[in-house]
């Protein structure tokens, strides 16, 4: 017997925001990154022992957190040893106290403005990865608030995903990679969640059309992101209720085929033996 009882992803949307706000917001902290430059001795590429002890002073501060002061001396590097390595070190450092301090468009510019202007720098490799970053640590963690606004932006969560698979695809052997996917990975649960939350909402006010829409983008754009099944189901018992049979046993039988084990899928069979 059909059920008129819908999947909801309320429970599943909190779940993934509490996941990402945890692991995702910046998952590189001051104390943690490393750039390959600060190796080395003290005479190439015109450094000094003054060069190098400003930028270690700065350094030691910024990996004890305290940015405010870091920050102004990473800058008196960068300007008065420009011709030394520690000058694009400082130039990465003072982006990364922007990330810190969470002032996310100025770190972007900050990375930007290193891989234009130093475009075969060792750790143009390390900027890329920080502006995904950025972009990432700009989803909104308080999704999981009720209600939850299905139209709130999605923007910030989309830039991060298009960076981070520019990342993997660039840089596949890099050591961040494994790093990359795994944020790739709360990236499209969320925006596929999201695409859930907002076709119930439309089934739910009998907008079947804007439920199938909903639905059928969020399975040809989100595909791995663990919501098929649930929107499968729903996408059956939206054909259900626009009195098309033929397509409903296709999504059920589909659910069935590629997510045998899901909880849906026993659902699914019972939606086939009433049809």
């Amino acid at each position: 017997m059909r059920t008129s009882r819908r999947p909801s992803s309320l429970l599943a949307l909190c779940a993934i925001s509490v996941l990402a706000a945890c692991g995702g917001a910046t998952t590189s902290p001051s104390s943690q990154v490393t750039l390959h430059g600060e190796g080395g001795g003290s005479d190439e590429q015109g450094d000094s022992d003054d060069a190098r002890g400003r930028y270690s002073a700065a350094l030691a501060e910024f990996r004890d957190g305290n940015c405010l002061s870091a920050e102004p001396k990473f800058a008196a590097v960068r300007t008065e040893f420009r011709f030394s390595r520690f000058a694009a070190l400082a130039e990465l450092r003072i982006a990364d106290c922007k990330f810190e301090q969470k002032q996310y468009a100025e770190a972007l510019a900050g990375y930007r403005e290193f891989i234009r202007f130093r475009p075969s720098h060792v750790e143009v490799v390390y900027a890329r990865f920080r502006i995904a970053e950025s972009y990432y640590a700009q989803i909104p963690s308080d999704w999981f608030l009720v209600p939850p606004s299905w139209e709130r932006d999605q923007g910030a969560t989309r830039d991060a995903l298009s960076q981070l698979r520019r990342f993997i695809l660039d840089f596949p052997e890099d050591s961040r990679v494994a790093e990359a996917r795994r944020m790739e990975q709360r990236c499209l649960a969320l925006l596929a969640e999201h695409e859930l939350y907002a076709a119930e909402f439309y089934r739910s006010r009998r907008a079947y059309r804007a439920t199938i829409g909903r639905v059928q983008t969020l399975l040809a754009t989100y595909h791995g992101s663990g919501v098929e099944p649930r929107a499968l189901l729903l996408l059956g018992r939206t054909f259900l209720d626009t009195h098309e049979p033929e397509r409903a046993r296709q999504a059920f039988e589909e659910l069935v085929a590629s997510f045998p084990d899901s909880e849906q899928a026993a659902s699914a069979r019972a939606e086939l033996a009433d049809l």
